[in-house]
């Protein structure tokens, strides 16, 4: 499995797991390293999820506002506007 078929959920169990790990009594040094980087790649995995999921919801709230300025307000049809205001 290739680190981006993981999603950010089964990263986080594994990340846990291995902190988990690493707090305990028995940390064998023989696999310490490669637990600590194992560790850093999934950090980094999450993060990016976290920073590619805030940028679609922040990019689906631009479009609902967008949407929500371009809608009449209080049910009135929208007024044509020239650049000195509304016509007359």
């Amino acid at each position: 499995m290739t680190e981006s078929d993981i999603g950010y959920a089964e990263a986080l169990d594994e990340l846990e797991g291995i902190l988990d790990e690493l707090d305990g009594d028995e940390v064998d040094v023989d696999v310490l390293g490669a637990r600590v980087r194992r560790a850093a790649e999934l950090l980094r995995l999450c993060r990016e999820r976290i920073a590619s999921a805030r940028f679609d919801v922040e990019q689906v709230v631009a479009e609902l506002e967008a949407e929500a300025e371009a809608e009449p307000r209080n049910g009135e049809p929208p007024t044509p506007e020239g650049p000195d205001g509304p016509s007359p």
